[in-house]
């Protein structure tokens, strides 16, 4: 049996190691964003042939996966053997130890992308000397579950929805390669976040120039010819897209344009195929905001934990 060992390529090596993987851990979304870090570590794990591979971006003596985006952690073509990713676990040690940086950050991503997997992945760094930083919720929609979507709602949400068919709005898809049209759909996020005092991470720029390596979605949500609703929406993975963001404007919240949005939402994947709807995480750094868990769980998501380790040296 060959030992494993870990290799840095370049980004091109390792984009042509791997077939169809979460977009978060491709080449080509790392190059994107490679000026937000010092420098970029493309890493495979080779036997007798490449198992798997990580992304790594450093940054004032760290190694983060992910430094922007939001999850990283392994890929692979093939599921590893539990011995094979504990062995790999291992191979990180040593290659932070061997590095300049000090300390190293991996964010796996939540269980639903992968339960089988993730969960060895999670227990074999449990195993290390890693240490477990935080756990977040992230909410998920199972899009089987439209076809009887009603019966998982809560009775508050059930009575919101009802409320929300009654008022004419129009729900409109936006065409994703027409900047003006990405635009309008941001515009309403940005009112919305800057109302609620959130952060808005993404700039437009940033937006734009991911869409030119990512399928996305963008919807607004029309009542009298205003938009009061927005939602902008990845394809990460075989069967699953993630809303990266969704919100109302002020002012509407009577005629519930989220419960509307959701609907909506969840219907058009639904009939597009999908599986899943990640709906992201509602905590930060493992503190959750309790108003943002409540109105996904009462429009009939599921938790999926999203689980970040680190290690210092």
């Amino acid at each position: 049996m060959e030992i494993m060992e870990i290799k840095r390529v370049d980004s091109q090596k390792f984009a042509a190691s791997f077939g169809r993987i979460n977009v978060f851990n491709t080449a080509d979304f790392a190059q994107l964003n490679a000026a937000k870090c010092s420098q970029v570590h493309y890493l495979l794990f080779i036997d007798t042939k490449v198992r798997l591979g990580m992304i790594l971006g450093e940054r004032e003596q760290r190694l983060c996966s992910p430094f922007s985006s939001p999850f990283g952690g392994f890929v692979y073509n093939e599921e590893p053997r539990l011995e094979v990713l504990r062995e790999a676990v291992d191979l990180l040690v040593e290659y932070l130890k061997a590095s300049d940086c000090r300390e190293m950050t991996v964010t796996l991503p939540p269980l639903v992308y992968a339960q089988s997997f993730m969960s060895k992945a999670v227990a074999m760094f449990g195993q290390s000397p890693f240490e477990l930083s935080h756990t977040d919720l992230n909410y998920h929609y199972d899009l089987s579950r439209f076809e009887h979507c009603e019966e998982y709602l809560s009775r508050n949400a059930r009575k919101n929805l009802n409320r929300a068919k009654t008022v004419p709005f129009e729900f409109v898809r936006l065409e994703a390669h027409d900047d003006a049209q990405v635009a309008r759909a941001y515009d309403v996020i940005k009112t919305n976040r800057e109302s609620r005092g959130y952060p808005l991470r993404m700039s437009l720029d940033d937006v734009l120039r991911t869409i030119r390596i990512i399928d996305a979605d963008f919807y607004v949500l029309t009542l009298d010819g205003v938009d009061v609703a927005a939602a902008q929406v990845f394809h990460v993975a075989d069967g699953i897209a993630q809303v990266v963001y969704w919100g109302d404007v002020p002012g509407y919240g009577e005629v519930r344009p989220m419960n509307m949005l959701s609907y909506r939402l969840f219907e058009h994947y639904h009939k597009s195929g999908l599986k899943v709807l990640d709906i992201g995480p509602s905590t930060e750094h493992g503190e959750p905001n309790y108003g943002l868990c409540e109105f996904k769980e009462n429009l009939g998501c599921e938790i999926s934990l999203k689980h970040t380790f680190t290690l210092s040296i």
